[in-house]
């Protein structure tokens, strides 16, 4: 009954925003906006969204484990491109965010995000991301503070980034490295090192863009 709950869900979210854009990725680990929180264990990646070229977007992030078929995250974000030229800015809200037990335990996070943007050529672009948040029924706030490069090459892309967390004082870099195996099917790995605690995350997953 849960599982078909889960499914409704995933098809309602989906057709109310008019998706344009989508993927599903088969993961060893999860997604997490903040790298330091990435599940190690295999999560199924639904992403749904708009017209990624227009000004103001809506996205879905549906995560569900792989083993119990049970929810791990959904969010709903929206998104204002309030600089959009060669350098764009971007804002979005998370509204909200939700982190589900495999018992289905429910907490929100209410999160506001700023992403920024430039391409130095046209293999790379640098940029910097911002979230703040809180959760909203139990005393749990964030804030994460991030550069990024961003590099591609061909079918390969990387992704590296360095960041500070409010949570535990934390700093850690983590890549992202993927490789456009066709025009739909790209593979991925991901890693994450967090200096301040030598903690250390690796995924890999298969990714399918509809």
């Amino acid at each position: 009954m849960k599982q078909f709950i889960t499914l409704c869900f995933i098809i309602f979210a989906t057709s109310t925003l008019k998706a344009q854009t989508g993927s599903i990725e088969m993961s060893t680990g999860g997604f997490s906006f903040i790298p330091a929180f990435t599940s190690k264990e295999p999560n199924l990646i639904i992403n749904a969204g708009t017209n990624p070229k227009r000004r103001v977007t809506g996205n879905l992030m549906y995560m569900m484990r792989m083993k119990s078929m049970t929810p791990t995250t959904v969010v709903l974000i929206t998104r204002y491109k309030f600089i959009d030229k060669k350098f764009k800015a971007i804002l979005g809200i998370h509204m909200p965010a939700f982190q589900m037990t495999e018992n289905y335990e429910v907490t929100s996070f209410f999160g506001r995000e700023l992403t920024l943007n430039y391409p130095v050529s046209k293999k790379m672009s640098i940029g910097s991301f911002i979230l703040n948040g809180q959760a909203r029924n139990t005393d749990f706030k964030v804030t994460l503070i991030s550069g990024n490069t961003n590099y591609r090459h061909k079918n390969w892309g990387f992704l590296s980034q360095g960041y500070y967390l409010s949570v535990g004082d934390l700093t850690g870099v983590a890549e992202t490295i993927s490789y456009d195996i066709n025009s739909h099917f790209q593979a991925k790995a991901f890693g994450n090192y967090t200096i301040t605690d030598g903690q250390v995350i690796a995924t890999v997953g298969l990714k399918y863009n509809l």
